[in-house]
């Protein structure tokens, strides 16, 4: 019996070898229980220009000499004017390359793309299976104002698609986010969560106390690790 691969993808602002240290708590356990972690690159380099909040230029040569200054797309508060061109075809590649993957893992900025990647695999990558799991650290969706209800949301036009899980889905999803996360506001969490009918046999929801980040405490993490290996072990 092959190894059980998952692929990982980093969040704003990151690399694959700062997220693999990120992610230590649940890539040792993961390892622990025979599942293969693999880490990748997002394809954007980012220019200071581009973020979206200010660092002063001390920081900011720190970030580059680093090489964290990686992204999966350029940040934009307005949802139709995001380019995941590269960040899906970065993805694919990879496995096309390297795969079959069991299943996807991602955080934030590689969350949204996981979410997307999980939704269309059998798309993007012909002949790959559904995943067996997909697990969301800080997950959001591209969203604008609804105009036929008002104060709700719905997904913008041009990502209505990559967002609409598969008709027959068979994929096992797992949303983890901070009930203190400033930059991904649980509540968006939640509505990414929702698309897929909310929890229920296949949907599995954790929350934790802390903030924008992916938990390393063992007894938030068991839980997931449980879920993730007896998929993959399927």
């Amino acid at each position: 019996m092959s190894t059980p691969k998952l692929l990982f993808l980093h969040g704003f602002l990151q690399n694959a070898k700062v997220f693999s240290e990120k992610s230590s708590g649940i890539r040792k356990l993961l390892k622990k229980a025979g599942v293969q972690c693999d880490y990748i690159d997002g394809p954007v380099e980012l220019e200071k220009k581009d973020l979206p909040f200010e660092m002063d230029d001390e920081k900011w040569q720190a970030t580059v000499a680093a090489q964290v200054n990686r992204a999966w797309f350029f940040h934009s508060e307005i949802s139709k004017e995001l380019d995941l061109t590269d960040a899906l075809k970065t993805v694919s590649d990879y496995i096309k390359e390297n795969g079959p993957y069991d299943g996807i893992v991602g955080f934030s900025q590689g969350a949204a793309v996981s979410a997307i990647v999980t939704n269309r695999i059998t798309e993007l990558v012909p002949g790959h299976p559904q995943f067996k799991v997909s697990l969301v650290f800080s997950g959001y969706s591209f969203t604008e104002p609804d105009p036929d209800h008002a104060g709700q949301l719905r997904i913008t036009e041009k990502f209505q698609r990559d967002f609409t899980p598969m008709s027959d889905r068979t994929t096992k999803m797992l949303f983890v986010y901070g009930a203190a996360d400033a930059a991904v506001p649980a509540e968006r969490s939640k509505y990414l969560l929702s698309l897929y009918g909310g929890e229920g046999a296949d949907v599995h929801a954790y929350e934790h106390p802390g903030g924008h980040m992916v938990p390393n405490k063992k007894d938030i993490l068991r839980p997931i690790v449980e879920e993730i290996t007896s998929s993959v072990s399927a």
